[in-house]
């Protein structure tokens, strides 16, 4: 009988050699997909190729990250030991470019990351600020492993509830003032 390490043990590493080989996957199709639509021009109006390639497409953009997604793992990858790297605009969109996000289908890029990086600020998701005039953007939250590792959805859930009870301890504590009643904090005394 198996221990449960064990049983671990072997699950992680099964895990490890499929995400190396769906990358080496993800890979290959970014290469066939740049090859296909190369030669689609070459062959002009052949309308059977071209549904065919226009539903292969199809089938391929379901495993294609967001614009979303692929703004907060770049972010994420330009973490440094020292800590977090603060990129302007230019930089996220240079970086996922090198990550090779497919921006064929955005008419203005740069304006595409530019909006997404203000929104998710905005919402808190990444950290702003602004340096020698510019704003530069960076990853404010956990950094255990991979973004999307289950130690990182942890700790955003924690972080997650702390602000939650906070942002309700403050509306509660906004009631009460304009009631006209102070609450007491646990150092206090009647």
């Amino acid at each position: 009988m198996k221990s449960y390490a064990k049983a671990f043990d072997d699950a992680i590493a099964e895990i490890r050699q499929l995400l190396d080989k769906r990358a080496q996957i993800n890979e290959r199709l970014f290469e066939l997909r740049e090859t296909v639509r190369v030669l689609a021009h070459s062959l002009g109006q052949d309308r059977k190729r071209k549904e065919k390639l226009m539903h292969t497409l199809d089938e391929l953009s379901v495993f294609t990250p967001r614009l979303t997604d692929a703004v907060k793992d770049a972010l994420y990858s330009a973490l440094d030991p020292r800590g977090h790297r603060r990129l302007p605009a230019i930089q996220v969109k240079e970086l996922m470019e090198v990550r090779r996000f497919d921006f064929s289908n955005f008419p203005n890029p740069l304006a595409s990351v530019h909006s997404t990086l203000r929104r998710l600020a905005d919402q808190g998701s990444i950290g702003s600020t602004v340096q020698m005039g510019s704003t530069v953007y960076f990853w404010n939250g956990p950094h255990y492993g991979a973004r999307r590792s289950l130690a990182n959805m942890l700790a955003t859930d924690a972080e997650q509830r702390q602000q939650m009870a906070r942002k309700i301890q403050h509306r509660i504590d906004q009631r009460l003032t304009s009631s006209g009643i102070r609450r007491l904090r646990p150092t206090e005394t009647l």
